[in-house]
C-alpha cells in the first residue's frame, strides 16, 4: 500500500495541503478534521479526471495519507480549538513566549526545536492512547 505524503500549509485562516506524488491536487479547508473527511473524495475526483497516460500505477491501488506540516503555524491552524501555542509549550517544554513566535510565524525554529516539539506531541499522543476509564 503507497503512503502519500500531504504537506500542510497555513493558508489565512484554514490550510491548505499539496500531495508531492499528484501533479496539480491542491486542497483547501478550515481544519485537519475537515480535510481528513475531504481529502479522500477530492483525491479520488482528481484521478478520475487525469488523461491515462498521466496515471500512475498506485492509483489503481489502496493507499493512505502521511500529514507533514510545513511549519509550526500550519500545525496550530490545522488543529484550531484542539491544540494551541499554551498546549504546544508545555507538551514540548518549550517558553511559551517562544512558543508563542513560533506560532505566529514570527521565527522559524531550527531543527532541533522542531524535533523537541515533534517529540512532545508523541509522547503526548502515546499518553493520551494508555487513558481508559474505571
Amino acid at each position: 500500500m503507497k503512503t502519500l505524503k500531504v504537506i500542510v500549509y497555513k493558508a489565512g485562516k484554514g490550510i491548505s495541503a499539496h500531495l508531492p506524488d499528484v501533479d496539480g491536487f491542491v486542497i483547501a479547508c478550515e481544519s485537519m478534521e475537515k480535510l481528513r473527511k475531504d481529502l479522500a473524495e477530492g483525491l479520488k475526483f482528481h484521478i478520475e479526471g487525469l488523461y491515462p497516460e498521466e496515471h500512475k500505477a498506485w492509483m489503481n491501488e489502496p493507499y493512505n495519507f502521511e500529514y507533514v506540516f510545513h511549519d509550526i503555524p500550519s500545525l496550530v491552524e490545522g488543529y484550531n480549538g484542539i491544540i494551541n501555542q499554551s498546549s504546544l509549550a508545555r507538551i514540548s517544554g518549550i517558553n511559551e513566549s517562544q512558543m508563542r513566535q513560533y506560532a505566529l510565524g514570527l521565527i522559524k525554529p531550527g531543527k532541533k526545536i522542531t524535533a523537541r516539539i515533534e517529540q512532545g506531541l508523541k509522547r503526548y499522543a502515546e499518553e493520551l492512547k494508555s487513558i481508559t476509564f474505571a
